[in-house]
């Protein structure tokens, strides 16, 4: 799931659905710098697609649902759920654009600068021709040890992580 389609997701799940009648999630001035890496097992990031994420409601109910409401599931969705890219590339704070009117709405708009890999992960089958091999699409897996020993100059290890 891209980074875009997760903190649109969140967001339904959390705001009032009156607050989301008129809401519209997009993306703008989207770049593709490439960033090659080998991500193991068969798998390779070839590039980012780092864009800005728009968000906004046209006609936001904010005496029934306060801005800082939304302010605070972004922030709640930052700290939970953003990309280990959001702090590689050190992405921009959110802009915030939000104009009452006499009513009981107002425009909001929130701009959020995001990216995602471009990943790929060999299959003979696939429709990416690199060098040789093709590759299709894919989401990177990644695996972590959680436990291990580390051997230095003794023939004795180190224990690392959780020992029993």
């Amino acid at each position: 799931m891209s980074q875009i389609e997760s903190l649109t997701d969140f967001l339904t799940e959390n705001m009032p659905p009156r607050a989301m009648h008129q809401f519209v999630s997009e993306i703008q001035d989207a770049t593709l710098p490439p960033a090659a890496k080998a991500l193991g097992l068969g798998q390779r990031r070839l590039g980012i697609f780092r864009y800005n994420a728009a968000l906004s409601w046209g006609r936001f109910p904010f005496r029934e649902c306060p801005p800082a409401l939304v302010y605070a599931l972004l922030y709640a969705w930052i700290e939970q759920y953003r990309n280990p890219l959001y702090d590689e590339m050190r992405l921009g704070a959110p802009d915030v654009d939000i104009e009452f009117d006499d009513e009981m709405t107002g425009s909001l708009s929130i701009v959020i600068e995001l990216a995602d890999e471009v990943t790929v992960i060999e299959d003979p089958e696939g429709p990416i021709p690199i060098g040789n091999k093709r590759y299709r699409l894919a989401n990177p897996d990644i695996w972590t040890a959680k436990r291990g020993w580390m051997y230095a100059a003794g023939s004795t290890g180190a224990p690392l992580g959780d020992v029993p």
